[in-house]
């Protein structure tokens, strides 16, 4: 037909510069998806798009706090861009609020931060900025629900929010504003009970915040153990017993069939692994114990609140190998600090004696290895644990 060789070039052309448009933006929309792994071809391809914007403003923004000066002009060219080509982004006004918050004007920062969150309301950057300024101003409850939105958003968040809540829940009156939220959000209870529980200054604190239905929440072993130190024996326990559902029996001893248990140290058995030996459950009542006799080292271990008067630990042994005397019970008073015996084990049944004195708060029961001249391996089970009082 007359011109169609003309039309087809033209038709050529359109398709191959369209191919090469659309082409190019792949590639330039590829850019600045990979804009961390290629930041200077993503600038170069297409230093427009609002990614790159905004990128650019937070590093200006960065840059300027850092020196102390004030935000360049090209900068706040590219918020107004940005804010034209993404009219729905909340990115400028949270780069304005910090901008706000570099000169020091912190209740302009905030209204930018609130105009950001109604412009994206599933701002998880602005649910936290928005949490963080109302914790550090003391407007707990409205802090609390930007990470309860937050946490709803993303199923977890809050964990950032942890230590600052430890912090407030040291305050007069914050115990009636966190334990309804903590109900809610189970794990964040976990999280700041978790850092409150390695002081003992906040031992009554804990209590009054901790779930009562919950049993053996995590941080229990901590918490107990952060009294033991204190020497607050009976008052560790009480908890102990109470959050961890458990008791220690008529004799004092926890669990002496070494059965699987969720109930944590001290009061119940800890048993380490470690380059020297290891202690471990046998699942039937017993514990294997394999000791390398290379160096001391403790292989279980159990606290025991015990009445003074006189004792008697007794236990079977099977399946040994090696030398069993380099395995040694030693029990001793934790506060004060005294060694009540140390005895080394036998293949033959073991029984050993001895006597708690009054003033002794705790009794350390520990196993430990104890290395001879020539390192030699020690495997064992220890079962038919039983520990009474003498004449009981």
């Amino acid at each position: 037909m007359p011109g169609s060789g003309a039309f087809y070039p033209a038709r050529v052309v359109a398709v191959a510069f369209l191919s090469l448009l659309i082409g190019a933006q792949v590639i330039r929309s590829a850019a600045v998806a990979d804009r961390q792994r290629h930041p200077s071809l993503a600038a170069m391809l297409w230093p427009g798009h609002p990614a790159m914007l905004t990128e650019r403003s937070y590093l200006e923004v960065a840059g300027a706090a850092a020196k102390g000066r004030e935000v360049g002009e090209p900068a706040l060219a590219d918020l107004r861009r940005l804010a034209r080509r993404a009219p729905l982004s909340p990115d400028p006004f949270l780069i304005q609020a910090a901008i706000a918050e570099t000169k020091g004007k912190s209740a302009a920062a905030e209204k930018l931060l609130v105009a950001a969150r109604d412009r994206d309301p599933r701002s998880r950057g602005t649910r936290y900025l928005l949490a963080d300024r109302y914790l550090r101003t003391w407007r707990v409850p409205e802090g609390l629900n930007e990470i309860r939105v937050l946490v709803g958003l993303h199923g977890k968040g809050g964990e950032a929010f942890l230590p600052m809540l430890a912090t407030y829940a040291k305050t007069p009156g914050s115990v009636e504003n966190l334990k309804p939220f903590f109900r809610k959000y189970p794990m964040l209870e976990q999280g700041v009970l978790g850092q409150l529980a390695s002081d003992v200054a906040n031992a009554d604190l804990v209590l009054s915040l901790a779930n009562p239905g919950v049993s053996n929440p995590r941080w229990l072993g901590l918490y107990a153990g952060t009294l033991a130190a204190n020497g607050q024996f009976a008052k560790a326990y009480a908890a102990w017993a109470a959050l961890g559902g458990a008791g220690r029996g008529k004799s004092g001893l926890f669990n002496p069939g070494f059965a699987s248990s969720e109930a944590p140290p001290p009061f119940n058995w800890a048993y380490t692994q470690t380059p020297e030996g290891v202690a471990e459950p046998d699942g039937k009542g017993g514990l294997d114990v394999l000791y390398y006799g290379r160096a001391d080292a403790p292989l279980a271990l159990q606290l025991l609140i015990l009445d003074p008067g006189n004792y008697r630990l007794s236990h079977g042994v099977a399946e040994s190998s090696g030398d069993a005397s380099e395995l040694h019970w030693r029990l001793r008073c934790a506060r004060p600090e005294k060694t009540l015996t140390d005895m080394p084990l036998r293949t033959a049944p073991t029984n050993i004696d001895f006597t708690v004195p009054a003033g002794c708060g705790a009794v350390w029961l520990e196993l430990w290895g104890k290395a001879g001249d020539t390192p030699q391996t020690t495997g064992l089970t220890i079962r038919g644990m039983r520990l009474s009082g003498m004449g009981q």
